[in-house]
């Protein structure tokens, strides 16, 4: 596959409050208004993290089945009384299979834990414990608040270039309701690869889907993925691109909520991930408001927009690691 859709953009200008800065945020809104992605160059030193940061936050998966059958959510392990953040195990079904957890805004701000309204969405975070891996809980804050640092600075320049309200894309944010989540997808075990949809590999090479075609929901996601790749972007003329990885860069890509926001200027794109025969890891981390954020295109009459929470909970019944969710209505979303 030929590289065409998806632009690399050096984000050094904006973090560096740099001349060429008025360049760069003008790149970030082509792409988001032409492909919907984009990768970034950034080292983690430019956001104050560890060069081995990725690899921290990946100890996760050395934890063994019992630890992390701990941190399950409640459709995986009833006895367990979160919903919505935790542990999720590979689902063995067609073509899904991938483990990990989902992290929310308590893990860096753990004033944001709601015990009080009893909506999932808001719940806190189970975690491992200090003496099963140490120092991850701190690496983990660390990174979740870079990572909130950083959709700011890009929300910040899209609102900019698009001639919006900095204030009014910026301000639901403030006490956003983020999920940074790791994932590891294993290597399939062979007698389930024969069920699955075959893509086209390189050479004689062949893959299979390990994630089903989505759009993402959120605002923004920043992911980071390993040298193992797998991750396409299905182009306009409805074939598939290849999104290769790179050093010190994340992907960028924007969500259905940013697409309504902005009355359909920026593109929500559909992406898989193809692969099954190697381990691969990557970690996500979706930008998202304030779970009773209302959402509704700022320059357009619309038709009243929605609360962000509750179409959230909608869209994401389609992921099977959410399927058969049920959510309590909660007094102020």
């Amino acid at each position: 596959m030929s590289q065409t859709l998806i632009p690399h953009i050096d984000l050094t200008p904006l973090l560096a409050d740099d001349p060429a800065r008025d360049e760069t945020r003008q790149a970030i809104v082509d792409a988001a208004c032409g492909s919907g992605f984009m990768t970034v160059g950034i080292a983690p030193s430019q956001l104050d993290l560890p060069d081995d940061i990725h690899a921290r936050l990946l100890r996760f998966f050395e934890l063994d089945t019992a630890a992390k059958r701990r941190l399950a959510r409640h459709k995986f392990e009833p006895a367990n009384r979160n919903v919505y953040r935790g542990y999720f195990p590979p689902q063995n079904q067609d073509p899904t299979w991938k483990e990990g957890i989902d992290l929310g805004p308590d893990v860096a701000h753990p004033e944001r834990a709601d015990t009080q309204s009893g909506d999932p969405l808001r719940e806190s975070t189970p975690q491992p414990t200090e003496s099963e891996l140490s120092g991850w809980s701190a690496d983990v804050a660390t990174y979740y608040e870079a990572m909130e640092s950083l959709g700011g600075v890009i929300a910040g320049a899209l609102a900019e270039g698009l001639g919006m309200s900095r204030e009014t894309l910026t301000r639901p944010f403030a006490h956003g309701n983020s999920t940074l989540r790791l994932i590891h997808y294993p290597e399939r075990p062979a007698e389930t690869l024969a069920a699955m949809p075959a893509v086209d590999g390189s050479g004689d090479a062949r893959r299979w889907m390990v994630g089903v075609p989505h759009c993402d929901n959120g605002f923004i996601t920043l992911l980071w993925q390993d040298q193992v790749g797998g991750l396409q972007v299905r182009t306009p003329s409805g074939d598939w691109e290849e999104v290769p990885p790179r050093e010190h860069a994340l992907v960028v890509n924007f969500g259905r909520l940013l697409s309504d926001w902005s009355g359909g200027r920026i593109q929500a794109t559909e992406h898989r991930i193809v692969g099954g025969t190697r381990s691969r890891h990557s970690i996500p981390f979706f930008f998202e408001p304030a779970v009773d954020a209302h959402i509704e295109a700022p320059d357009t009459a619309g038709d009243g927009g929605y609360i962000y929470g509750d179409r959230l909970w909608e869209r994401m019944q389609a992921f099977v690691e959410f399927q058969g969710l049920e959510r309590a209505p909660a007094a102020d979303t």
